[in-house]
């Protein structure tokens, strides 16, 4: 008898000799044959699963069985089992040189051939052991090819199946198990191909979707193993495995047989996700540990150290990249965004394909750098910082937080998630305070004087990373934007308390990767999406501030400044080929380990035949939406008549400030411009801007350093505004010079 299912997912390694050899595969029992079945509502008899028990009396239908849940051919009643036979006949056993089970379950199998067990799932306890009628799976698993996956395969070896094969007539017998007596779905279907020498031939032709995984040696990437001890994987509460990563660095090969030399040590690791976790291709979330259990901070491939990593699973995302690609343009803006790393995983013997490796969203002086907020912190300065909060699903990881009601029945509510700390580490007085916090920011947003700069919700927020934060969310057109893994964060009044936008998650549903809420179309400003009014809308105050003339001019001016570097048509497209290239062959392994392409994966609007159609229509689809926000900001410009009628700064904030000062400038004519900052002596500190400028209104920022790049001391300074020789109406060639206009404001620096 063969061992339990997880060693059972060792990839073949053939011989030389029938490596050589034209091999090819037959299917000699199909799921949608005919089958004998009977329900488990009472024990099926002792010889249910031999050759010779006699099933006339059981009922016939052609398989799955199961609860008519979309995969299912004959329907059954409820039940915690049902058992099932089919008789196949075997012409020659010398040319048979291994065989394959391609399984779709809900929840728990064990497989028979002659009555011999081969296999089980490693949900139904040890093998060869009694599984009764009444026996629950230990744990759940879900069917995957009615949603466009393929079966897992498991591949044997006729010396592994302790003789249950036989010339002549066999029978295939499998019993299937649910989790438990009011599970919703159970799905039983299941495929026994041959792998046959040359010139053989007794079966049938196999699915479209047959595939079995290649022996995987080596990669251009790093590759990663992880090692379970025949652990199953659960969705929470990570269990101890030992992981080993091969890298022997930018241009060499990476082979499986090469000793671990980046990392070598034990991990804790769960599946993660909420939609993602129907994918058969699974993502994880992985900490770094020590020899006891501890938190062990490393870096992995040149990111800073920590412990907490995602193995990310580009599935329904068939171009691979669509993380990667916006987490660069927000890196390339200047924001922090998890930073990533291509890899191909082995899990326990089992090829699972290409992963990207990110940063965990949390607090680190290397990712979301504010301070660390202790239990006793409950008053004071020290109460009001760090806190990271989440917009997002009442479900995952982070359970815990408060609901948001809608100002109005054109709104829906929504949910924020305690992030940091942690739901079961943040204290009462925290979360009230936090609560209080963001109650107090959407007041504002409602208030009739919401865009005052002294007192409405310019005075409150990060402004350049709520401009910065929307961008990236608009050029991706995100279907999940701003509603669902949208993450703010807020620092300590004494340093920069403002509130934070950012940093953006989780965008596999963006690009045009969506054929619901019109997620495919390139036009149309997601924040103002027509989405159902529910639980989970996109925060009002995001369409109050996008209201705002003053934040819509912003967006423009970041977003040309952007387009002129990193987010230009050439930039966009050299990310894309980079990034293509860097995969390389390791996307055709991923395919042919996750055969999707041709497919439909829930929710892709667009299904490419090749890796290149994908990458073709990502490309497409990104240069065509960066055009349309082109003409959709020129336009709003025009429509706004944003061109200001005089010289003005607007006021400073913050003021104080820690980190940086955002000034806000109107010019209503070309003009030079010179932007300069003076100690209260009236010392030359720093030059901002000297140059000409466009008509309209600019907003820079200065970080408290002198122009020597060194920070200044605690204090007050002036920002000095200057203006002169602008042309009034060059059509008509007349220049007019005017009085230089100058403008002083204070701001004070609290280091």
């Amino acid at each position: 008898m063969i061992q339990k299912l997880q060693i059972l997912f060792v990839l073949p390694i053939l011989s030389v000799s029938i490596m050589l050899s034209q091999t090819h595969w037959e299917t000699a029992v199909y799921a949608e044959d005919t089958w004998n079945y009977f329900v488990g509502t009472t024990p099926p008899p002792d010889s249910w699963n031999q050759l010779s028990f006699d099933a006339n009396s059981w009922n016939t239908g052609p398989g799955g069985f199961g609860y008519a849940d979309g995969d299912d051919n004959t329907v059954i009643a409820n039940t915690l089992s049902v058992f099932f036979r089919k008789t196949f006949n075997v012409s020659s056993l010398e040319e048979i040189l291994s065989l394959a089970i391609h399984a779709d379950y809900d929840d728990g199998f064990v497989i028979y051939i002659n009555g011999i067990e081969i296999l089980r799932s490693a949900n139904m306890g040890d093998p060869g052991s009694q599984v009764t009628y009444q026996q629950t799976a230990d744990t759940d698993h879900e069917a995957v090819m009615y949603q466009g996956g393929a079966p897992e395969v498991f591949v044997l070896y006729p010396n592994e199946l302790d003789g249950a094969l036989s010339v002549g007539e066999n029978v295939l017998a499998i019993q299937v198990h649910n989790v438990n007596t009011t599970s919703s779905d159970m799905s039983s279907l299941f495929y026994l191909s041959f792998e046959l020498s040359e010139g053989a031939s007794y079966y049938g032709e196999t699915p479209e979707w047959f595939y079995i995984p290649e022996s995987f040696t080596s990669s251009h990437l790093p590759i990663i193993v992880v090692n379970t001890n025949g652990q199953e994987i659960p969705n929470e509460e990570k269990i101890t495995a030992h992981m080993g990563i091969i890298d022997n660095g930018p241009g060499e090969m990476n082979y499986l047989s090469d000793p671990y030399n980046h990392y070598d040590g034990f991990i804790g690791i769960e599946i993660r996700g909420s939609s993602t976790t129907w994918f058969p291709k699974k993502q994880f979330a992985v900490e770094t540990r020590d020899s006891v259990g501890e938190n062990n901070n490393v870096s992995l491939f040149g990111m800073p150290e920590e412990n907490d990593w995602i193995f990310n699973a580009p599935y329904t995302d068939k171009s691979l990249m669509r993380n990667a690609i916006i987490y660069k343009m927000a890196r390339d803006a200047g924001k922090y965004a998890s930073r990533s790393h291509y890899f191909e995983l082995v899990v326990d013997g089992d090829y699972r394909g290409l992963y990207v490796m990110f940063e965990k969203i949390k607090r680190d002086n290397n990712r979301v750098n504010i301070s660390k907020l202790e239990p006793e912190e409950v008053s004071g300065d020290d109460i009001t910082g760090g806190y990271i909060i989440k917009v997002d699903k009442w479900d995952g990881e982070n359970i815990g937080g408060w609901y948001s009601e809608s100002p109005s029945d054109s709104y829906g509510g929504f949910y924020y998630q305690y992030h940091y700390p942690k739901p079961d580490e943040i204290v009462y007085d925290q979360q009230q305070y936090i609560m209080n916090y963001m109650d107090n920011f959407e007041q504002i947003i409602l208030s009739e004087d919401f865009a005052d700069q002294e007192t409405g919700y310019p005075s409150v927020i990060d402004w350049e990373s709520f401009v910065d934060f929307f961008i990236m969310q608009e050029i991706t057109k995100n279907v999940d934007g701003y509603r669902l893994s949208s993450f703010l964060h807020k620092d300590k009044d004494s340093d920069d308390g403002r509130l934070v936008a950012g940093p953006i998650w989780d965008f596999n549903l963006g690009f045009g990767n969506a054929d619901y809420y019109n997620g495919w179309e390139p036009q149309g400003w997601q924040v103002e999406a027509d989405l159902p009014i529910d639980d989970f809308s996109i925060p009002y105050w995001w369409c109050v501030i996008w209201s705002d003339q003053s934040f819509r001019w912003s967006v423009q001016q970041r977003w040309n400044s952007l387009r002129n570097n990193s987010l230009s048509n050439s930039s966009v497209n050299s990310l894309i080929d980079s990034l293509q290239s860097h995969i390389g062959v390791a996307a055709e392994r991923n395919f042919e380990r996750w055969p999707t392409l041709g497919e439909y994966v829930w929710p892709n609007h667009y299904i490419g035949q090749t890796y290149q159609d994908e990458i073709d229509y990502l490309r497409n689809w990104i240069t065509t939406r960066m055009e349309w926000i082109d003409n959709e900001l020129l336009s709003t410009q025009t429509e706004m008549c944003l061109i200001p009628e005089r010289f003005s700064m607007n006021p400073l904030y913050p003021n104080p400030f820690n980190r940086s000062v955002s000034i806000r400038y109107d010019i209503p004519l070309d003009a030079r411009i010179k932007l300069n900052i003076f100690n209260i002596k009236g010392t030359h500190i720093n030059t901002l801007f000297s140059g000409r400028a466009h008509a309209g209104t600019h907003s820079m920022s200065w970080d408290g350093m002198d122009k020597n790049g060194k920070v200044v001391s605690s204090g007050t300074y002036i920002v000095l505004l200057q203006a002169n020789n602008f042309i009034y109406n060059q059509q008509e060639n007349v220049n007019y010079i005017w009085d230089d206009y100058k403008e002083t404001r204070k701001v004070i620096l609290v280091k």
